[in-house]
């Protein structure tokens, strides 16, 4: 079992206010977007979430590790990919994980209407500030989608992680959360790397 904690640690409250199940589904994906919503022609190539969320290759050594076409319920995706080699990691749980200097999560949660969506990114965001020592907060505009970014230190004792950053959007009635951690030996720069991913991810003007 891989180390997830981080962002399902911000999942977790989401499932349980609505109440969805674990399901082991596969999505059709035999239909892609007409378009990304800036106007980029969509890419089959590109790694899909749902059919709302494409992600263009990351760059950085990033290696896809997974990509749940739905981790609870009708309308949640969750992928992740990691730099480097893994080594052997004991959590708090004292299960044995594999561990990465580096590693990227992401998420989609559809909601019932653009306000339920809203209000969930304000939720995700608040339990963010709430888990680590934010450094610095902006907003960024990538592909013409806006995200709320904050910059952190890791503080908790039980996370081998040194540093990170995560952002934030609402698109329509849905919520999109990027997470990047890392070690404090990885010599990475992750503010730069999660904007490099950003600039990678197209939401499909069917929807908007």
């Amino acid at each position: 079992m891989k180390e997830r904690k981080n962002l399902l640690y911000l999942l977790l409250p989401f499932l349980l206010v609505a109440g969805l199940l674990l399901l082991g589904s596969v999505l059709d994906f035999s239909e892609y977007p007409s378009a990304a919503a800036d106007g980029t022609a969509w890419d089959k190539s590109w790694e899909m979430m749902g059919k709302v969320v494409g992600i263009a290759p990351p760059g950085h050594g990033l290696t896809l590790e997974s990509n749940n076409s739905v981790l609870a319920g009708e309308d949640t995706y969750y992928a992740s990919w990691t730099i480097g080699e893994a080594s052997p990691y004991i959590n708090e749980e004292g299960e044995e994980v594999d561990l990465y200097p580096a590693q990227l999560y992401l998420l989609l949660c559809g909601c019932e209407d653009t306000a339920g969506a809203e209000s969930a990114c304000a939720d995700f965001l608040a339990r963010e500030r709430e888990t680590y020592d934010v450094q610095s907060e902006q907003t960024a505009l990538h592909n013409g989608q806006s995200y709320q970014v904050l910059n952190y230190a890791c503080i908790s004792d039980t996370n081998p992680y040194d540093r990170g950053c995560s952002a934030f959007a609402v698109y329509g009635e849905y919520v999109f959360v990027a997470e990047f951690t890392c070690q404090e030996s990885f010599e990475g720069d992750a503010e730069q790397i999660l904007s490099d991913v950003l600039d990678g991810v197209y939401y499909s003007a069917d929807l908007s």
